[in-house]
């Protein structure tokens, strides 16, 4: 697992840090003239020095936005997290629409979070950019979304039965297993002896009103366990 971090402003990663992050060895910061001769590969499209790494940081402000396009374009093709930090960023937002995209403030991004996102990524190999948004709570947040997204899609179905001319489309409402749309790392949180069948069917099965309640509980029960 390595990780690059591109950095023009050494100085503000070794003002925010209170880690040794240049001692972790599975991250490459890039910097000085490495940082310049990386922005010469990529203004002339050439992406193979990003190859070597499975998630790719960068200051935001410090690219053109060219150079943007062009890294974004990259891990969009190779699936790789992208991480865009930035002074002017004022909240972070994660996208994981064609690839894990996340904008977070520069002091965000440098604070204590990056240390146990860094350590998650070596333990388990993989890159789960929730805990550098989240930290401890990442688990947390996915939970929330889901009861939210489940909250608004039982409200729909409510509307449709007592208004069966409503203008809402069948497509908002949860009909079969993928229509949860549940993230594979909450999934074993939410099985006990009613919700196993759900969980053990495949995504084209269909799921009824009773089961979507049955999720709901569990939901319930999970969130204040860990709140």
């Amino acid at each position: 697992m390595k990780i690059a971090i591109i950095e023009d402003r050494i100085a503000r990663l070794d003002q925010y840090t209170d880690f040794e992050l240049k001692k972790c060895k599975s991250v490459s910061i890039i910097t000085s003239l490495d940082f310049d001769n990386l922005l010469v590969s990529l203004k002339n499209n050439d992406t193979k020095p990003l190859d070597q790494y499975e998630c790719i940081a960068s200051h935001r402000s410090a690219l053109s936005n060219d150079i943007r396009d062009t890294l974004k374009e990259y891990c969009r093709i190779k699936r790789k997290p992208l991480i865009f930090f930035s002074g002017g960023i004022t909240s972070s937002v994660l996208k994981d629409l064609d690839f894990p995209f996340l904008h977070i403030n520069s002091k965000e991004f440098y604070a204590e979070n990056l240390k146990m996102f860094i350590e998650a990524c070596e333990e388990s190999n993989t890159v789960n950019l929730l805990v550098l948004q989240f930290g401890k709570k990442w688990k947390l947040s996915l939970l929330l979304n889901l009861r939210n997204n489940i909250a608004v899609a039982l409200n729909k179905k409510a509307l449709k039965l007592q208004f069966p001319d409503s203008e809402i489309d069948d497509s908002e409402l949860i009909k079969r297993v993928r229509d949860l749309q549940i993230n594979s790392a909450i999934k074993a949180d939410l099985v006990n002896e009613k919700t196993k069948v759900i969980f053990s069917a495949d995504d084209l099965t269909p799921v009824s009103y009773d089961h979507v309640q049955d999720i709901k509980y569990v939901l319930d029960r999970v969130i204040n366990e860990m709140a």
